[in-house]
């Protein structure tokens, strides 16, 4: 049996325009103009830029985490628009049939996830569940997957992710590293573009 760690936004929950629309809510608050959602996701994504800055005009390089401070804005745009992505439950129901450790890693706040989760109806499958809070530090940063790791039953691990930041936290992390591009037309390999792809990934190593 495998430890396989899901990232949330990108990976499991098809977060993208709930994601946008909260930050350009923020924005509109802050009284600065709207930026396009891929603008916004290639900030959260990428390793090394300030988001802080360059989402909020706020000069705060320490702040762990962009959704930090404002969860009421993205709570409320989750449970307009955000879903599953098509397959995912059934991947998870698959995996725990399995007898596989199930966990998630994902740089949105610790306090948001359970009632993100339970919306979705996806709690139950995992053994642990991990975001950022004070003393857990962001991805690409490996703590996340190492404190995993610690806990899980099985000698190999996989994560699974959907970003530069999660790619390079698995690298981090010595596991194996399996990257969502949901409904791509092409994807290299260890990518997957639907849950018959990314069930294939897994069954290699089940």
């Amino acid at each position: 049996m495998i430890n396989v760690i899901f990232d949330m936004d990108g990976t499991l929950i098809d977060s993208a325009n709930a994601i946008s629309a909260a930050v350009n809510e923020i924005r509109k608050d802050l009284n600065l103009s709207p930026l396009p959602k891929e603008t916004i996701y290639q900030i959260i994504n990428t390793p090394g830029i300030n988001w802080s800055k360059e989402l909020y005009n706020i000069d705060d390089v320490n702040h762990p985490n962009f959704k930090e401070g404002f969860e009421k804005y993205f709570l409320k745009h989750y449970d307009q628009s955000a879903n599953l992505y098509e397959g995912v439950y059934e991947i998870l129901e698959f995996l725990k049939n399995k007898s596989c450790y199930l966990a998630i890693a994902t740089n949105a706040p610790q306090g948001s996830l359970a009632d993100i989760l339970k919306k979705h109806n996806i709690i139950n499958f995992f053994s642990k569940i991990l975001g950022v809070s004070a003393g857990i530090s962001p991805k690409p940063d490996p703590m996340m997957l190492n404190l995993i790791k610690a806990e899980a039953p099985f000698s190999t691990s996989i994560f699974i992710g959907d970003s530069l930041k999660d790619k390079e936290c698995a690298k981090n992390a010595n596991v194996i590293y399996f990257n969502a591009k949901w409904y791509a037309k092409e994807i290299l390999k260890d990518e997957f573009s639907n849950a018959l792809e990314l069930k294939a990934l897994l069954e290699n190593y089940l």
